[in-house]
């Protein structure tokens, strides 16, 4: 396999390799630690403030009613979650202001600023998604929740080892789910229902969830609950794990390659393209074969965590790719 593919692998996955990593040094280090140690202690502490949280929510908020807490709950986490991390982006997009960010977006001369009209149209789409879809999916799905025994309500928190762990298979699966069905979804007898999503080919972080009903249950919901479904968890541990997705998908789409975030050029160049880097992770993408165009490209030599101020497109320079491939 090329250098420089590998490389690829590498660049995308640095943060979450990273976190891992120091995950596994910090869950040695308290196997290790007495439980009067300092880190031990903090460590400790954190999980109580967890679980005073998830208590407080689910005695204080929900009086102890699974129904509501697993449904009603679950969506407006989700819901919450996505319009705060839109926030800025949105007040970005509309507005054009602050312009120093302008020199962190990647397609310079697509929607900046956004058009209202088409911005109010992805708005309506991803409210009706996320609030009607999404409350419709826990509602159906409630019985089977129950009958497995995964989302559980009550006991304690699981440990920062189990945490790791079942993010990790979370992660996985998410990406098979998400490389599979995005592959599904462009093939010819199924674009149809994928095309909505393709109308912006410079995509801004609300088209994350900017699709039909259809496509938001296959390639969005399935793909996310996999993993907390198989692995059982706490519905604590699910409604951390939504937020950190639909933060991710937001960044995703942003259109922006902003400094310390993880770049979202991958998935730029597939909506300017339309064809390669149907997932997130690289490996996929590499395994099949997909990665070709973008690997290949400018966009890809600009597939890292930046962590300099100067703007990405300054310190690899050179055109992007600007048509369908």
């Amino acid at each position: 396999m090329e250098y420089y593919r590998l490389k690829l692998i590498w660049d995308t996955n640095i943060t979450g390799i990273f976190l891992i990593f120091v995950s596994v040094l910090l869950q040695v280090w308290l196997l290790f630690c007495d439980d009067n140690s300092q880190t031990w202690l903090i460590m400790e502490s954190l999980r109580r403030a967890a679980q005073s949280t998830w208590e407080n929510i689910w005695i204080g908020m929900f009086a102890e009613n699974e129904f509501l807490i697993k449904t009603v709950g679950t969506v407006a986490v989700g819901l919450v979650c996505f319009l705060l991390a839109n926030f800025i982006f949105l007040l970005i997009d509309l507005t054009g202001y602050p312009s120093w960010i302008y020199k962190y977006k990647i397609q310079e001369d697509k929607n900046f600023p956004v058009e209202k009209r088409r911005a109010l149209d992805v708005f309506k789409t991803a409210l009706f998604n996320l609030v009607v879809i999404n409350l419709f999916f826990m509602v159906m799905s409630y019985p089977l929740l129950n009958w497995y025994g995964t989302f559980r309500c009550t006991g304690p928190l699981p440990s920062f080892g189990e945490l790791v762990v079942h993010f990790t298979v979370f992660r996985i699966l998410e990406e098979c789910g998400n490389y599979y069905g995005h592959r599904i979804l462009h093939m010819p007898q199924f674009y149809k229902y994928h095309k909505k999503h393709h109308e912006w080919t410079a995509p801004i972080g609300m088209v994350a969830v900017y699709c039909g009903p259809i496509e938001h249950f296959f390639g969005n919901i399935l793909p996310v609950s996999a993993g907390p479904f198989i692995m059982k968890s706490h519905l604590f541990v699910a409604w951390l794990w939504e937020l950190l997705v639909l933060t991710s998908v937001t960044i995703e789409h942003s259109g922006y390659h902003i400094p310390f975030l993880f770049s979202p050029e991958g998935h730029d160049f597939h909506h300017k393209t339309f064809t390669s880097w149907y997932g997130t992770m690289a490996f996929l993408d590499v395994l099949h074969g997909t990665d070709k165009p973008f690997s290949s490209s400018v966009q890809g030599r600009r597939q890292f965590v930046s962590c300099s101020l100067t703007p990405v497109k300054e310190s690899v320079p050179g055109e992007i790719c600007n048509k369908h491939l």
